[in-house]
């Protein structure tokens, strides 16, 4: 069974591949803070919520990743809450079609990429929320806002008490050592919004993927440490001029499980592209075209 885990009063969260945040309130009211990739997480965190005898009145999405909204569309349907979204990320759950039209750079994307895990299913959004940091009040508990954007282009975490649901403004430990390099859509920005988790007064926080953590200094430094060793590791890839598929391939090359489908090739293809864009701001790196080929060198 499904059970919600407590992080402190009135704030739990459901384990998964995803975590799912849960605030309540003293009559037994709820508010969900995003739901998982399906419609399979969809009926977990219904059950869950029937067990602990809980009742949502809404969800919150922190951003438009399929992963973190493809249980919308159930909860809305079966039992019909009301969903809040960031804007601009609110475009994607409304139309998921988007993700993988621009993992596969605008043009129509292939069939292998038009799958639950970067297209959910299209998900209401009713309310459409500011990505500003600030007080918002959902189901009449109040929220604090903060804004964690580079993972995602608008993302947003949400304090609750001692508990920030920092959805994936960072990644636990675990998850950095499965999976190597953390997804971004902005180094610059995850980087800032790294730093800015060290100014946060909360006890724990939850990433969306991992366990909670109270020792946030250590779960900063491992993600920038993930950071740091992409960047140089795509460096390295340019130790010639070199094709953005070349940099991809020798980078990619050098995980534990390279990328062996074209949903993880595209989310790295992207995912360098992002390293890519950075060293140019940062004036390391130059793209050029040439004869038809863009090529990058340092």
């Amino acid at each position: 069974m499904p059970t919600f885990q407590q992080l402190a009063d009135h704030c739990y969260y459901l384990p998964g591949s995803v975590n799912v945040g849960l605030v309540t309130r003293q009559d037994g009211k709820a508010v969900l803070i995003d739901t998982g990739g399906d419609k399979e997480a969809g009926r977990a965190i219904r059950k869950g919520l029937e067990a602990a005898s809980l009742t949502a009145v809404a969800i919150i999405n922190s951003h438009s990743h399929a992963d973190h909204y493809g249980g919308n569309d159930y909860l809305a349907r079966n039992l019909g809450l009301p969903v809040w979204a960031p804007e601009f990320e609110e475009a994607v759950l409304r139309y998921p079609y988007l993700e993988p039209m621009v993992l596969y750079g605008g043009a129509a994307p292939l069939v292998g990429l038009r799958n639950k895990w970067l297209e959910a299913k299209p998900s209401p959004v009713d309310h459409v929320y500011e990505v500003v940091d600030g007080p918002m009040t959902v189901g009449d508990i109040r929220f604090e806002r903060i804004v964690t954007s580079g993972h995602a282009v608008r993302q947003v975490a949400l304090g609750v008490g001692p508990v920030c649901y920092a959805a994936d403004a960072f990644f636990g430990a675990e998850v950095l050592d499965k999976y190597e390099i953390p997804f971004v859509h902005d180094v610059g920005g995850q980087l800032a919004t790294l730093d800015r988790l060290l100014t946060l007064d909360y006890e724990i926080f939850l990433p969306g993927h991992g366990a909670p953590t109270n020792d946030m200094a250590a779960a900063v430094e491992a993600n920038r440490r993930a950071i740091m060793r992409t960047a140089d590791w795509v460096r390295e890839a340019l130790s010639a001029p070199a094709t953005t598929s070349e940099v991809v391939h020798r980078v990619t090359a050098r995980l534990s499980n390279p990328p062996n489908s074209l949903s993880t090739y595209f989310l790295m293809h992207s995912c360098v592209l992002a390293y890519l864009s950075w060293l140019t701001a940062q004036g390391e790196v130059t793209p050029t075209v040439a004869d038809g080929t863009l090529r990058w060198q340092r």
